[in-house]
């Protein structure tokens, strides 16, 4: 009984530091700590089961920005769900999913509004062009990206490009050219076109990157030269349009240079035919008061010449854009004396003196 009483005496008591510590208070309190532990776990793994289940759970979905897409195709596509639980939710994949699979989207982004809602806003693409190939059309859009691939006809209210061979197209993916540099002009020149607010061009060709041709409105063409100062050349052009040349003017407009200006040929001026006298020399019988004698060659038959075209002429007034490009090309147009400024843009319009100019220009001089 002794040895029973002397155990349990053992077993309250611990010798530290030569000294008797009582030791079953301090066990108490470490299993008191211990269960208080437990039960805070147990209550958090109860709180975050509860929040995972019923708490958070999606009951709303705002879709803004879009328009090309109904609201139930973006919440399929992008795979959500209603009752789904808002935290497990990644918005990224929701993201990538919308703008890898519907080519109109050009950017989405999904946030969470808790505790109930989600917000999906769109950025949509906006169609600017179409590339022809094989005899089908492919929309592209501002940012280079294929929005409709194959289409059997050309869509009259886009430019239509030309000289641009389109390299393995595919919808919802970047246009690839056989030149690995016109992508990148055409691009350059699609964003110039935007920014300077030029409507109504109806065709684009860049079958030579140096030589850019536009068609505006099926009346005027336009001569670009090469991709370099896009912006100015076009806010250049405009101005000419939309300042100097009345609503039915047809023909073309070339872009000579920052310092050169703009020229003029009104539709048909190239090829309207001229009338001239046969040129004559002076033999020593008509030095004698004789006739004069036609110029002849060597058969004996007569020789037709053709006149000097005029010199071009400059507007009175000169149409330019507030901001001048960095570098500015040194051109010359025809009929200007070397080394003068030449202040205004000109008027190309070969007509001789004796014919009269069959364009009435609005206070233009010719």
């Amino acid at each position: 009984m002794k040895d029973i009483v002397k155990s349990q005496a053992a077993d309250e008591y611990k010798v530290i530091n030569g000294k008797k510590v009582r030791l079953t208070r301090r066990r108490r309190r470490s299993n008191v700590m211990t269960y208080s532990a437990l039960a805070v776990a147990v209550f958090t793994a109860i709180g975050l089961v509860a929040c995972l289940c019923f708490l958070f759970d999606l009951k709303e979905v705002k879709v803004t920005g879009v328009t090309l897409y109904t609201n139930d195709q973006i919440l399929a596509v992008g795979g959500v769900e209603s009752g789904a639980n808002l935290i497990r939710t990644n918005t990224s994949v929701i993201e990538k999913r919308l703008t890898d699979t519907l080519p109109y989207i050009k950017s989405a982004a999904v946030d969470k509004d808790y505790p109930n809602s989600l917000n999906i806003t769109i950025v949509e693409e906006v169609k600017c062009a179409e590339i022809e190939k094989d005899g089908r059309y492919y929309v592209i859009a501002e940012s280079g990206k294929i929005l409709e691939a194959a289409n059997p006809e050309h869509n009259a209210k886009l430019p239509l490009v030309k000289g641009f061979s389109l390299k393995d197209p595919e919808t919802n993916k970047k246009i690839v050219s056989e030149d690995d540099h016109k992508a990148k002009v055409l691009l350059n020149l699609l964003d110039s076109i935007r920014n300077s607010g030029f409507e109504k061009i109806t065709a684009i060709d860049i079958t030579e990157r140096t030589d850019i041709l536009l068609d505006y409105d099926g009346r005027i063409q336009i001569k670009l030269g090469s991709s370099i100062d896009l912006d100015y050349k076009l806010a250049s052009l405009k101005a000419v349009i939309d300042q100097k040349l009345s609503d039915t003017y047809e023909g073309t407009l070339k872009y000579n240079g920052a310092n050169s200006g703009i020229s003029a040929i009104p539709k048909g001026a190239l090829n309207r035919p001229v009338t001239t006298p046969a040129q004559t020399t002076t033999t020593p019988a008509a030095q004698d008061g004789q006739t004069e004698q036609p110029v002849t060659d060597e058969n004996g038959q007569p020789v037709e010449t053709q006149p000097e075209t005029p010199a071009e002429q400059p507007l009175i007034d000169e149409v330019k854009p507030e901001t001048q490009p960095a570098e500015q090309p040194a051109e010359q147009p025809a009929g200007q004396p070397a080394g003068e400024e030449y202040t205004g843009w000109q008027q190309e319009e070969p007509q001789p003196a004796e014919q009269p100019a069959a364009q009435e220009y609005n206070g233009w001089q010719q």
